[in-house]
Order: C-alpha cells, then sequence, then structure tokens
C-alpha cells in the first residue's frame, strides 16, 4: 500500500474552526472524512444539535448515523490498526468524555444528532412556521408529481376558451406553434417542473428591462464562446488566414455563404459580438459541414483547380490545416460557434417569449391551487416555502433567529447535486454569520459525478461556492485524491481514459468540469487492469457471445471469484442472458426482473388468490407445484 498523498489535506479538513469545500472524487473516503470532522466537532460544542449534517437520500443520512454510532461504540474497546481507523477512534474517545461530562448519553439516544436529508430539514421548517409558509400542515409529497404539472397546464389552456386571464397570451403562443396544444402544454409541464429556477425572477416584469438583460446575456454569452476562440488561434497565423480567407471569398462571388464577408475583412476579428459573423466566416473557411478540419479543397470551398497561383494557394491553404489539427480543443470550439443564437431578439420572437413570461406566474398560481385541492405538492414547493419562513437576512424571521442561535456547524454531503433553492436555503441559514466567530460551513461533493439534473441540480453552483465562498462564508478549498477503493491499475486506465472526455476549462456558466485525477493507494495487480473489446457495429448476438466468453475465461481462472456485468438498459440483455444459459452459466440479475415477474412473488400471489377464492384452480394447482409442495403433475 502506498503513501496517502493527500494527508495534509484530510488532516486540515477536520479544523474545528475553519470552514471547506471538499472536491472528494470516487473512492477517496468522503464518508470516513464527514465522520471525522463531525466527531471532531462533537468535541467541542455545548450540544449535538448544535451540529446540523445534510444529505441528499435517506440512505446516505442513515449509513452517516450508523458509522457514527459504531465509531462511538468502537471507541470503548482497543484502537484499530490502520492509521485513519486509529484516528476516528482517538476523535470518539473525545466525544464519549465529552458525553459523560455533559450527559448528553449518545450511544442510547441517537436522535440528538441533527442528520437530515435536504428535503426532511425543509419539512421540517415549513411544520415550524405554518402560517408564513402557507401550507398548515405540509400536505403528502407526490412521487411522481408530472399529473399534478399537467392538471395546471391544462386549466392555462382551458382560458383561451373562457376569455379569461391569460387567453390572449395562449392563443398568440399557439400561433407560433401551429395550433399544437399538445405542444404547449409539454412546454409549461417542463417549466413548472424547473419552477424554482425562473419564479423568484417573475416578481414584477418590466419586459423592456427583461429584453435588455437578456440580449446583455446573450451576448456576454457569445463574446465568452470568441474569446475561447481567439485564445486558441497563434497570433502568427492570423494574417495568413486571413489572406486565404480574401483570396477564398474572392471566388465565391455570387454565394451568400458566412464565408464571403471575408473578402472585405481589412482585419482580424476580435471578441465582440459583432465580429460574430466574421468568425463565422472564418468556420466556413476551415470546417466542412460537419465540422471538422477540411481534407479536402474545391471550387465550392474557394479553392479552384487550376496551375500556378490556385495550385499554390491550395498548398498553402493545406499547410495551414495541418497546423491547426495540431491544436486540442480548436476543432470543436470553432464547430459550436455555429451553434450560437443570435444576440437579439426578433420582434416577433419577442412578443411569442414575453406571452409566455406572462402565462409562467399563471400556470404556477394554477399549480398552488392544484397542490391545495389534492392535498399534494412536490419537493420544489416545500423547498419554496420553507425559505419563505426564514425570511431574509435583512429581515430575519423568528424562526431563522432561533436557527441562527442553535446551528453553529453546518456540513452538506454531495453538494454537487445541490439545486438553486438548495443553494438559497444554505445562504439563508448562514446569512447571520460572521468572520472568526466559531460557525463552520463544510462542503463535500465531487463535480465529475453529478447526477440529479432531473432534480435541478446544478453543478455549476459547486464551481461557484468553489471560487467565491458561499454568501458571507468564505471556504477554503480542499482537494481529495487518494482512491483507496481500486488498485493502480484502474486508477491509471481511468486517469488517462476520462481527462480527454471532460472539459479542458473549467466553466461556471455551464457546468464544465476539469477532470482531476486520482492517486491509487493500493499497489498495481499483475494482470492487464482494464482492456477494451470494441465492436464497430451493433449486434447483439456477437456481443453476447463475448460478453460469455469472456466470463467463461474469468472464472475459469478465477473459480473462486466472481463476474459482473453492467448494461445500460434492459433491452440489453436478453441475448446475453441467452448465451449465458447455453453456456450453463449461473447468474443473478440484480435491479433487472420486475418484482410482478420473481417465482417468489408469483408464489405469494397465488397462495393470496386462492386463500380469497378457494375455486381458483389454476392458483391452487400453483401452490401444489411451488417449490415448498412440488408435487408432480
Amino acid at each position: 500500500m502506498s503513501a496517502i498523498a493527500d494527508a495534509a489535506a484530510r488532516a486540515r479538513a477536520i479544523d474545528p474552526q475553519a470552514s471547506f469545500i471538499v472536491q472528494a472524487p470516487a473512492g477517496s473516503g468522503k464518508t470516513e472524512l464527514l465522520i471525522q470532522r463531525f466527531l471532531r466537532l462533537l468535541g467541542t460544542v455545548q450540544r449535538p444539535e448544535e451540529i446540523l449534517a445534510i444529505t441528499f437520500t435517506r440512505k446516505a443520512a442513515g449509513e452517516m448515523r450508523t458509522r457514527l454510532l459504531h465509531a462511538l461504540q468502537s471507541a470503548r474497546g482497543p484502537a484499530p490498526a490502520s492509521a485513519h481507523g486509529r484516528l476516528t477512534w482517538q476523535l470518539a474517545r473525545e466525544v464519549l468524555e465529552r458525553d459523560a461530562r455533559f450527559g448528553w448519553q449518545l450511544p442510547d439516544n441517537p436522535s440528538l444528532l441533527s442528520i437530515q436529508t435536504i428535503d426532511s430539514f425543509n419539512a421540517s421548517l415549513v411544520r415550524r412556521m405554518p402560517w408564513i409558509s402557507r401550507f398548515g400542515a405540509v400536505p403528502e409529497i407526490a412521487d411522481d408529481p408530472l399529473p399534478l404539472y399537467r392538471e395546471a397546464a391544462r386549466r392555462i389552456l382551458q382560458r383561451l376558451e373562457d376569455g379569461s386571464l391569460g387567453s390572449v397570451e395562449v392563443a398568440r403562443v399557439l400561433a407560433h406553434l401551429d395550433n399544437r396544444m399538445d405542444l404547449l402544454q409539454e412546454m409549461l409541464i417542463g417549466m413548472l417542473a424547473r419552477r424554482d429556477q425562473w419564479l423568484r425572477h417573475l416578481g414584477r416584469i418590466d419586459h423592456e428591462r427583461w429584453r435588455a438583460l437578456l440580449e446583455t446575456s446573450l451576448g456576454d454569452f457569445i463574446e465568452g464562446q470568441l474569446q475561447r476562440v481567439s485564445a486558441l488561434l497563434p497570433a502568427a497565423l492570423h494574417p495568413k488566414l486571413l489572406a486565404l480567407g480574401c483570396y477564398a471569398a474572392d471566388n465565391l462571388p455570387e454565394s451568400d455563404r458566412p464565408l464571403t464577408l471575408l473578402a472585405a475583412c481589412g482585419a482580424w476579428p476580435g471578441a465582440r459580438t459583432a465580429d460574430l459573423p466574421i468568425w463565422l466566416g472564418v468556420a466556413d473557411l476551415l470546417l466542412t459541414a460537419g465540422g471538422t478540419f477540411r481534407k479536402s479543397l474545391d471550387k465550392n470551398t474557394g479553392f479552384p483547380p487550376g496551375k500556378g497561383e490556385p495550385t499554390a494557394m491550395k498548398e498553402y491553404m493545406k499547410e495551414q490545416l495541418d497546423q491547426l489539427r495540431g491544436i486540442p480543443g480548436l476543432e470543436a470550439s470553432l464547430a459550436a460557434l455555429r451553434q450560437l443564437p443570435d444576440p437579439r431578439y426578433p420582434d416577433g420572437q419577442w412578443q411569442v417569449l414575453r406571452a409566455l413570461v406572462e402565462l409562467l406566474p399563471l400556470a404556477a398560481a394554477e399549480l398552488w391551487l392544484v397542490f391545495r385541492q389534492q392535498t399534494k405538492t412536490d419537493f420544489a414547493a416545500v423547498a419554496t416555502r420553507a425559505l419563505e419562513a426564514l425570511g431574509s437576512a435583512d429581515d430575519p424571521s423568528e424562526l431563522l433567529l432561533r436557527l441562527d442561535a442553535r446551528i453553529r456547524h453546518i456540513l452538506v454531503d454531495e453538494f454537487q447535486d445541490t439545486s438553486y433553492l438548495q443553494y438559497h436555503l444554505l445562504q439563508h441559514l448562514t446569512s447571520g454569520w460572521q468572520p472568526d466567530d466559531g460557525r463552520t460551513l463544510f462542503l463535500v461533493g465531487d463535480p465529475m459525478q453529478s447526477i440529479y439534473l432531473f432534480r435541478e441540480a446544478e453543478v455549476g453552483l459547486f464551481l461557484r461556492a468553489r471560487s467565491r465562498g458561499l454568501g458571507t462564508v468564505a471556504l477554503t478549498r480542499l482537494d481529495l485524491c487518494a482512491n483507496f477503493r481500486s488498485q493502480q491499475g484502474i486508477v491509471d486506465w481511468v486517469n488517462s481514459t476520462f481527462a480527454r472526455l471532460f472539459p479542458a476549462v473549467e466553466d461556471e456558466a455551464l457546468g464544465g468540469v476539469v477532470y482531476a485525477e486520482s492517486v491509487a493507494v493500493h499497489d498495481p495487480l499483475p494482470q492487464s487492469a482494464c482492456v477494451v473489446h470494441p465492436l464497430a457495429d451493433r449486434d447483439d448476438l456477437a456481443e453476447a457471445q463475448a460478453v460469455a466468453e469472456l466470463a467463461q475465461q474469468a472464472l475459469a481462472a478465477h473459480p473462486e471469484q466472481t463476474v459482473a456485468v453492467l448494461v445500460r438498459a434492459r433491452t440489453h440483455l436478453p441475448e446475453i442472458l441467452r448465451a449465458f444459459a447455453g453456456r450453463n452459466l449461473r447468474f443473478t440479475a440484480k435491479d433487472i426482473d420486475l418484482l410482478e415477474c420473481r417465482p417468489a412473488v408469483r408464489d405469494l400471489l397465488a397462495l393470496t388468490r386462492a386463500l380469497l377464492h378457494p375455486a381458483d384452480r389454476l392458483s391452487w394447482l400453483c401452490l401444489l407445484r411451488a417449490p415448498w409442495c412440488g408435487l408432480l403433475l
């Protein structure tokens, strides 16, 4: 086992006086670090309730609570052999001493440990302030809120018939969509599911100010993309490409292609919005319609056949293309310019957008009525009401003041899966904190593993907090790199492969995350860590036979071990399972078979039907043939 490369960062992370944001890749022992910090904080507080740990799933919250209690229980025994185990043991011993001094009796009262999911914490805030949150008793949170969104959208479309508020806007948008009412309904449903991202911006609608703001944002985005491309292109190539562009444009006098704009271009374009047409001409000069650097030049690209100057210009152009191919990221960046939007909204488009902006608050109001009538809600509504229950930093509610006095330390797990509402919740909770007042914020996550986009998670918030802190709390950045899960061969293969798949530059607005390499703790094993068996075209039968052959070889070489086969969807399995059966390879499918298709469940259904209806001959025959009876036919 190699030395731990990030030992200094791990030691610093449990400092109870400082706030941190920790990037912890897969296999880096993130949960153990959270446990160690929690134990370290318990050794400094007057009451365990002063520490709040927030997770995103009940499973993660349960695991953290279980491991904390296990650490306290293990601290009564001898110290473990491993270094990190001894650290946890020592911290737990200190907690037990403090527990005895203050009479907490934590092992017998685990409820004193404030470990909650973000949703349960929001619900607890709403329950404490039912009048301000406007919920009263918190209604049932719908597992699938889509039918609620659909009903609210249906009511908005119904306004077209009764002529009520919003009917004019519905008609305008429908005209734009060729009277596709189903399409407008789906658009409204999608926006209602993401209303936590836009509803807070629609308090007072000043359309002219909004138009200027949105067009400014479009311009800033375009200029950012142009700056990125401009930085990739060496300045020494500018005059060469400009001369080649003018030559090619002169040979396409009747064309309306972007390339023709280079004929009148006297200087290399800058990175302003007004320069976008010229940059599109540069992209047209260098790239094919498919977005790759040109390999052949002809009259359609501005390089006609002929001897003398035409041949010389073709060769000159090929030299520049060969040089450009060696610049990483340039080809993709040039191709992306073609996807940039127009920096100005045409009047017709703006009128449609304006109508949608008018409809969205009405749709949100209808959704609230649907919630009230069906006594159901969704996570976004609970989170929104929780924020309202807290008030603001300038006008805090009694609840926020009580929480501010009680909570001294906040730990957040999987911070990369934070949504805008959850981010603002943390800002509210820490709004009264002052530097060096003894209160700390500890955020842990891995932006490379963000998976909750369907819950409006925004990995850019992790990048923002890492670079600018969270609200008034300055955060020290710590990066973990040690991998305790895999041997060095696998870690090295993942590093070399994924480094090429992630963006080269971090982008907070688009959620672009740079790959962070891991360092293996476990030494490499003798055999190859990863072997790729590519299949050029989809052939389920050939793929299944190859998988079965590999599995059979692995089991023959290591009969005491097991083989795992991962597929993206159930539809990829039938041929593989048939291939296994043909080779007499026994297997167990995890989370593949539907519950109703499992033999035990079928037997239970047969038993239930037989008891409810004794004349059900088929169910009785199924029971008699079941494994616990097994009568022959």
